[in-house]
């Protein structure tokens, strides 16, 4: 019962168990230097300084990542940064960081022979090579050297040090959702390549012999004829337009082309404006070069379809191209939801079982304590869901 723990001290539990944590991590031994380095330099919950060490290091992490992206708008870009550039100091300055970080966990680490087993000590490698590797080789010209400062990049993943919880729920829900991630990828692969298939066919519209390739309908453009009432009363290109309404502008018809009889020029006028349709036989077809001009081009279009994207970058024209494109729209939702469910599901049961492994947070606890005077205040009987089973976790750790 619910009854029998109302004196329980949850504060004096979490410090208990704090000060028990402490003994039989560190315990009382003394280390040697190296050691005391090492426990500084990698474990972040050794000390208040450890902490604020690991923050500063975070800290030039974010701000080089920032600085990078930032260097690259037109207003700040440099091809080629001196020495004394702004963004060359502070990427040295960072660089200068890391190295000494690099050179301390090295000197220190306990197991020299396996240190560069460990993904992370591998990025720290990567993180700073390439921009000693600019250094030597500054004088030398090679083709794409500039690609290796994008490599600098990889250290953001050292993020990842400070929330290894986050990064392992993500990896065992990826590892135990593989089932379901082969099947998202088999379905939409055989997916994309039967619709691509039937999109080609629809829309590649007609080979051009002369061009030696497809062709399909773009515009259809067709004569308008603006009359004595509309616009200025004497029409003329240079003082007189008439907007299409589509991307495509109307055009003058040749005044000296019309026929009298037709067209009483200058009160009236004769445009050539784009329709997405065929008004009447005398309208003029254009054609663009179709962008679903094979099989493989094709898929983009499905991939970001299916996916329910819409780049807008690629669409269909045609009505039957149309109605597909509605198709695999629908098809793509109802094959990607399936897996995402069951890869849902396992983060939720993974996420629950870190969060039961690695205890409730006193912040935790004191809600759960707060809920338990709760139900024993409002039923008298605290059985009740949130008091019992308050009650059921803190009583036997307070046994044993």
């Amino acid at each position: 019962g619910g009854g029998d723990d109302v004196g329980f001290d949850a504060k004096l539990q979490r410090d208990s168990i704090a000060w028990a944590k402490r003994m039989l991590e560190y315990g009382e031994t003394h280390m040697s230097i190296r050691e005391t380095v090492w426990q500084f330099l990698d474990d972040p919950g050794s000390s208040r300084g450890a902490m604020n060490f690991t923050m500063a290091m975070l800290t030039l992490i974010v701000f080089s990542t920032v600085t990078f992206c930032l260097e690259t708008l037109p207003q700040f870009y440099e091809h080629e940064p001196a020495g004394t550039s702004v963004w060359f100091v502070m990427e040295a300055t960072c660089i200068a960081a890391f190295t000494a970080e690099f050179i301390g966990r090295l000197a220190s680490t306990p197991d020299l022979r396996n240190y560069f087993h460990e993904t992370m000590n591998q990025v720290d490698v990567v993180a700073i090579m390439p921009f000693y590797l600019e250094l030597m080789l500054a004088d030398v010209s090679i083709p794409g050297l500039s690609v290796f400062r994008v490599v600098r990049l990889v250290r953001v993943f050292r993020l990842f040090k400070v929330s290894r919880g986050s990064l392992m729920v993500f990896v065992h829900t990826m590892s135990r959702s593989a089932k379901p991630l082969y099947m998202l990828v088999f379905f939409t692969t055989i997916a994309m390549i039967i619709f691509s298939s039937l999109i080609y066919y629809i829309e590649r519209g007609t080979y051009n012999h002369d061009l030696r390739m497809w062709m399909r309908v773009y515009l259809h453009y067709c004569p308008v004829k603006v009359g004595a009432g509309v616009g200025p009363a004497v029409k003329h290109p240079s003082n007189y337009t008439l907007e299409s309404g589509m991307s495509e502008p109307c055009t003058w018809v040749d005044p000296t082309t019309y026929d009298s009889a037709v067209v009483d020029f200058p009160t009236e006028a004769l445009f050539m404006c784009p329709f997405g349709h065929r008004k009447h036989a005398s309208c003029i077809t254009v054609h663009e070069q179709s962008p679903y001009d094979s099989i493989p081009t094709s898929f983009w279009w499905c991939l970001v379809t299916m996916t329910t994207v819409g780049y807008g970058d690629v669409v269909p024209t045609q009505p039957l191209g149309k109605v597909l494109g509605g198709i695999v729209m629908i098809f793509g939702i109802v094959v990607i939801a399936l897996p995402i469910t069951v890869i849902g599901s396992n983060f939720a049961t993974i996420y629950k079982k870190m969060v039961l492994d690695e205890g409730l947070s006193p912040d935790e606890l004191t809600d759960d304590a707060d809920e338990d005077d709760y139900e024993e205040d409002g039923d008298g009987d605290g059985d009740g869901d949130g008091g019992g089973d308050g009650a059921a976790d803190v009583a036997p750790n307070t046994q044993n």
